[in-house]
């Protein structure tokens, strides 16, 4: 009986590392992340504020990975619910590049539990024909 509590246990604890080494291959395991796209106006630098509310999670950091870029640079920050615009504009220009927006302890401080939404804009007029869609992935 002593000898398969013994080979129970280490099966276990093999089971175990296995999980372990491959949890561990994850990028940022358990940290909200979605695909989010908007469209901006052609007339310019018109500000969109965009109506969906994210919590800032336990990271207490924002993080965009651009992929679909405007025309110009786009330009981003975050708001809060009484609409104030709590983080400096981040200005996003690079095709794949991942940009950090809000970070607890910097300039750009969100605590936990911070409910927050996008602000949006080109950093320039944009003619009708230009492409003023954007999108990547938000992590928070």
């Amino acid at each position: 009986m002593n000898s398969k509590i013994r080979m129970t246990a280490a099966a276990t604890v093999a089971l175990g590392a296995v999980l372990a080494i491959t949890g561990s291959a994850q990028a940022d395991p358990g940290r909200p992340n979605n695909p989010i796209s908007g469209t901006l106006p052609d007339v310019g630098e018109t500000l969109v504020q965009y109506s969906t509310y994210r919590t800032a999670s336990s990271w207490e950091q924002v993080q965009f990975r651009y992929e679909n870029t405007i025309s110009h640079n786009l330009r981003m920050g975050l708001r809060d619910t009484s609409g104030w615009q709590f983080t400096p504009t981040k200005v996003m220009g690079t095709k794949g590049a991942t940009y950090t927006i809000a970070q607890n302890g910097s300039t750009t401080s969100i605590p936990q539990g911070k409910r927050f939404a996008i602000n949006a804009r080109s950093n320039g007029f944009m003619w009708a024909s230009q492409d003023n869609n954007w999108g990547g992935h938000l992590y928070w």
